[in-house]
């Protein structure tokens, strides 16, 4: 890395950019007051780096001022190069829930890379949600987009929004259908791993320390409680996230809770979380055999992490949305 000392730099929201795409710049992290070269034009910043500066609380990297203009350019066509992904999951004439989701992820990255929770932030994805979820109802669109409204990446903020679209389509096609329901399992599904998000970067760099174990096993309870924090958010929100990691068999975590006593909203997270991440460890092998292999898993479950009643209908809803 070289030292620049000029400047004539930009700051540019790490949330606008995309893990794993070719730069069109160098770019600059600014550190102890100087721009300090992080990547070449052409390089890209993978997934784990991504993820690793919104464990650092960093919200904005830096480019030389006369690449503005190419720099912008360049951050238009890979939007809509990933707004594209999702359209061709979904079909263009469901082009405006795609944008919409792409405006969630955003906004999820910057919530979960500022040092401490802003109660702004999560409002505004509070209304991005809902507004989300009305759309859906008021269009009559079938629900099965809502479970395509997804993008392969296995990055934090992008998980996040795929677990959220996939458990609000498990919980329509539950018959969980008021818009108060369907409000709060969104923004639990979008909370889920907020808690993990904010793991000290050197924890997460030993997972075979026991420091990682313990503070993996305790994210769900710090994210509950750090949510639990912010006004106009209801109990089931933080019920969710504190839950999203219990297994049906009692062999979950934090509480290590069981059966009946894991609240029903939980569980549809939780069920979207792990197909959602199984989908991330195979995505290159196509989405067809990805999803295949995502359902095959749960089917193999049969009640261990997942209520057997409630397996076999998600199931069965899967098969329709990923068929």
């Amino acid at each position: 890395m070289s030292d620049q000392t000029t400047p004539d730099f930009v700051p540019i929201p790490l949330s606008k950019l995309y893990p794993d795409e070719a730069l069109c710049t160098d770019i600059y992290l600014l550190i102890n007051s100087k721009y300090i070269k992080y990547k070449n034009a052409e390089d890209f910043i993978s997934v784990e780096k991504y993820d690793l500066f919104l464990s650092k609380n960093v919200v904005s990297v830096y480019i030389a001022f006369e690449d503005s203009l190419t720099f912008m350019n360049w951050l238009k066509e890979t939007k809509e190069k990933s707004i594209q992904e999702v359209v061709d999951n979904v079909g263009e004439e469901f082009r405006e829930e795609a944008v919409a989701r792409e405006e969630i992820v955003e906004r999820v990255f910057e919530t979960f890379a500022a040092e401490e929770l802003n109660k702004e932030n999560v409002s505004i994805l509070k209304s991005q949600a809902d507004e989300l979820i009305e759309s859906i109802s008021k269009k009559k669109i079938p629900l099965t987009i809502l479970a395509r409204l997804t993008k392969k990446s296995p990055s934090i903020a992008e998980h996040s929004v795929n677990v959220a679209n996939i458990s609000v389509y498990l919980a329509l096609a539950m018959g969980h259908a008021h818009q108060y329901v369907l409000e709060n399992i969104y923004m639990g599904a979008l909370f889920h791993d907020y808690g993990k998000a904010k793991i000290p970067s050197k924890v997460l760099e030993d997972p075979s320390n026991i420091t990682y174990t313990k503070a993996i096993e305790q994210h769900p309870i710090k994210g509950a409680l750090l949510i639990s924090k912010i006004d106009g958010l209801q109990d089931q929100v933080t019920t969710i996230i504190a839950e999203h990691h219990e297994q049906h068999n009692g062999k979950g975590f934090p509480n290590a809770k069981k059966g009946e006593d894991i609240y029903e909203l939980s569980k549809i997270v939780a069920l979207a979380n792990v197909f959602d991440n199984i989908c991330a460890n195979n995505m290159q092998k196509g989405d067809k055999e990805m999803y295949k292999q995502a359902i095959k898993f749960l089917e193999h479950d049969k009640g261990k992490k997942f209520d057997p009643d409630f397996l076999a209908p998600a199931i069965e809803a899967l098969y329709l949305a990923y068929k």
